[in-house]
């Protein structure tokens, strides 16, 4: 175990915000030395500065054009400091941060550049909504966006992305799981989402209005007066207490699980949490087992019951329930007993199985069946509730209707869009969602009815189809489109040259490495015209150097110096390559991470 002093925080971040003052820099660093040889056990620093740019406690602090710079001096300095501490004691020292919980407060910092000084980044993947708005609420810890938001940037998995963009090892990225969670009070059941509702106030909080424990929701949970939510499609759980509209949205142990899972399968650094007193535990095993590490407590607890996902289906089909995402955290052996606890009655078959299923009868009507799976490990017994609701097929519901589309021809690495029309005979709310070859095209807002349809380059033409499927939340009607990639014969890589040259670098001066270069300066180096983005010296201008940019409007070959995001492309030894997630170094000749879509652009 490692104990590092965190530094800074909400309320106490003010002075970095001055560090842009090389004096008082240069003695924040040398005060943390002299504080790390006082206390011989700390094992490092953290710096919690919130935030570079501001967006933090004090208002009118913050600049986000210079901050980003002065983080990263600090970090180097920091390094810089500790390093020589290693040599002095014999010892190591861990430099780590907690960092901004959003896309654009991530974006103030070159991670990217400052990684090289640190060891973990700490994402701050919470506080993404609270009471400090009563008409904008949502998920707090989201793993991901959630079907009543899709394009939400609030949540784990954009923050990860950003980072992995700015170059940042995946290694050196931490996931934070949350110990207490956040809430609002009058907030009521329209029928939607609840996130997608208004509220009246903060609910009352443990500490302070607004928040509470994780300790004090488990003893929500169990009351019979709230409700327990489980957003799939976001990995987030909230409760819901109905006579008061008290909404609370936290991390539980599935959450967790699930970034435990995302974790492993992008190969981030593990967790970190905020806050262990406001924890029972739940969230500290849930984090530590569901990296992999089997429970040493002797002693037994709670296992975890999990119905399913409510449906909806027409009557004459054969429903089956599914306990399947029920675990136990120690890994006993579970026993399962279905039964049903309203509406019209069903005969369950295997009711002591994870899976049972039954036959829906013709009622000539909607009904709602719901059943109930207790869950046993020898010891305890724990419960929870699934929702059937059983749809006549002549039940009056007319399904939508979508105009025709035309189809469509595109030119290799042409885009075009397309807004489809669709409309219901029974005025329902209509869903969008498109389905498409992703190796052959690439689709933006695939939820919705405009869509931008962008084709890669093919040495031949080819012929596919697309599919627009339109829900009206009981039936849908799937639309195809044909579409043909024609292959671009005036620029299929045998004619056009590949040149590495900008014609612009005659208005230019060249690059002197001797020189300071501030933020925007322009120079010609190799051939090509490059921009700083921000204070450097001694570096010169290339794909890999974190304080260049190209500016030169060409197209350079793959480098194994730079970072490729999701649906980059680049040409390599004659052949087109797109990536299918963020990369660097890895070869698209022998990589999985990038597919080939064709001839290269250029020779």
């Amino acid at each position: 175990m490692k104990i590092v002093p965190s530094i800074g925080g909400w309320t106490l971040s003010d002075p970095f915000f001055h560090f842009g003052n090389n004096t008082y820099r240069e003695r924040f660093v040398k005060s943390v030395g002299e504080f790390l040889r006082t206390w011989k056990f700390f094992d490092g620093v953290d710096i919690d500065w919130e935030f570079p740019g501001g967006f933090g406690a004090t208002p009118g602090l913050g600049n986000t054009v210079s901050d980003g710079r002065t983080y990263v001096l600090l970090m180097q300095e920091l390094r810089e400091m500790l390093d020589d501490l290693e040599e002095e004691t014999g010892r190591e020292y861990e430099l780590t941060s907690a960092i901004g919980n959003s896309p654009a407060k991530l974006a103030v910092v070159d991670f990217g550049e400052a990684q090289q000084y640190m060891d973990y980044l700490f994402p701050l993947t919470y506080d993404f909504y609270g009471a400090w708005s009563n008409t904008l609420l949502g998920h707090q810890t989201a793993l991901f966006a959630s079907n009543f938001r899709p394009n939400e940037e609030a949540q784990t998995d954009s923050l990860v992305k950003t980072l992995l963009d700015q170059g940042v090892e995946p290694g050196k990225i931490a996931v934070g799981a949350a110990m207490y969670g956040r809430g609002w009070t009058g907030v009521s059941d329209t029928g939607g989402h609840l996130m997608t509702g208004t509220a009246s106030g903060p609910v009352k909080g443990t500490w302070e209005n607004g928040v509470l424990d994780y300790r004090a929701i488990a003893e929500l949970k169990q009351s019979s007066e709230w409700e327990y939510f489980y957003d799939e499609t976001a990995e987030a759980p909230y409760l819901y207490k109905r006579n008061s509209g008290d909404l609370v949205t936290y991390d539980d142990e599935r959450s967790v699980r699930a970034k435990a899972k995302y974790v492993q399968e992008n190969q981030l650094a593990g967790f970190f949490s905020w806050e262990i007193d406001g924890d029972n535990g739940d969230i500290v095993n849930a984090m530590h087992e569901g990296l992999g590490h089997p429970t040493t407590s002797g002693t037994n607890r709670t296992p975890v019951a999990h119905a399913g996902t409510d449906q909806s289906v027409f009557e004459g089909s054969n429903v089956q329930l599914s306990g399947t995402d029920s675990y136990d955290p120690d890994g006993d052996t579970l026993n399962y007993q279905w039964t049903q606890i309203s509406g019209p009655a069903v005969a369950l078959s295997n009711a002591n199985s994870v899976s049972p299923s039954f036959a829906t009868t013709s009622e000539n009507t909607v009904i709602t069946l719901e059943f109930e799976l207790t869950i046993s490990d020898g010891h305890l017994l724990v419960k929870d509730t699934v929702r059937i609701t059983v749809v006549p097929v002549s039940s009056g519901n007319k399904p939508p209707s979508i105009d025709s589309i035309m189809p469509i021809s595109l030119k290799s690495g042409e885009s075009i869009n397309i807004t489809a029309h669709a409309s219901d005979p029974d005025d329902d709310i209509l869903t969008y969602s498109w389905t498409y070859p992703d190796a052959l095209l690439t689709l933006d807002n695939i939820s919705s009815a405009n869509v931008t349809i962008t084709a890669s380059n093919v040495s031949t033409d080819v012929l596919t189809t697309i599919e627009l499927t339109v829900f009206d939340g009981i039936d849908s009607t799937v639309q195809p489109v044909s579409i043909t990639v024609i292959a671009d014969t005036e620029n299929n890589g045998n004619d056009s040259s590949c040149e590495i040259k900008d014609s612009d670098t005659d208005n230019h001066e060249a690059y002197e490495p001797n020189r300071v270069y501030g933020g925007n300066d322009t120079v010609k180096h190799n051939n090509l015209v490059w921009k700083a983005k921000w204070w450097t010296k001694g570096t010169a201008p290339s794909l890999s150097a974190a304080a260049w940019e190209l500016s030169s409007d060409l197209e350079l070959p793959w480098s194994a110096g730079k970072a490729y995001t999701g649906g980059q492309e680049a040409n390599h030894e004659g052949r087109r390559y797109r990536a299918k997630w963020w990369t660097k170094g890895a070869t698209p000749t022998t990589s999985n991470v990038w597919v080939d879509i064709g001839v290269a652009t250029c020779k």
